[in-house]
């Protein structure tokens, strides 16, 4: 077994941990068991534990946001079709590191600070497939505002997942006439 282990991995252990155990788990001997690794293996990628959390937050705004979106705008297709594929997406995704995120921004600044980065880069994304769809500007905001704000309180609630059938609603709604 490779004893450093890599960054990424330790990322990865890291968003599982934030996510099954939420920040308090988030405790470097903890993670390097996980790993199977000495302690000595994180220091070799990170300078602290702030610096560790630091990176695990950079590395969910990547994954869940930045890389969410090239997706979305990879499929091609119009506004609405990206619109269905960024719904889905957001549906089907595990809510269990949205919801321990959001839970630390409420105890954490820094944590505050890139969960509202977050969430108005991915307001911002609503609002331009939202005016690519015919939306005017001011529609296009209140519309991307309120669908995100929808989605942040599904992620945030324990309920029934969304079906097919259901998001073709949401759209529908979301479609000018």
């Amino acid at each position: 077994m490779d004893q450093k282990k890599n960054r990424k991995s330790w990322l990865d252990a890291g968003l599982q941990t934030l996510a099954s155990d939420g920040p308090e788990g988030l405790r470097i001997m903890a993670i390097a068991e996980r790993l199977g690794v000495t302690k000595g293996s994180f220091y070799w990628h990170f300078k602290n534990l702030e610096e560790y959390q630091s990176a695990l937050l950079q590395e969910w705004e990547q994954g869940h946001t930045q890389d969410a979106i090239a997706c979305v705008e990879s499929t091609g297709g119009d506004a609405a079709a990206k619109l269905r594929k960024w719904f889905i997406g957001a549906v089907a995704a595990d809510i269990t590191l949205a919801r321990a995120i959001r839970s630390w921004s409420l105890s954490n600044q820094h944590t505050g600070v890139i969960q509202a980065r977050v969430d108005q880069k991915r307001i911002d994304y609503l609002i331009k497939l939202l005016r690519g769809a015919g939306w005017d500007k001011d529609q296009a905001a209140t519309l991307g505002r309120w669908a995100y704000w929808a989605w942040v309180g599904y992620s945030t609630l324990d309920g029934p997942r969304v079906t097919d059938k259901q998001v073709d609603l949401i759209l529908s709604v979301l479609q000018p006439r």
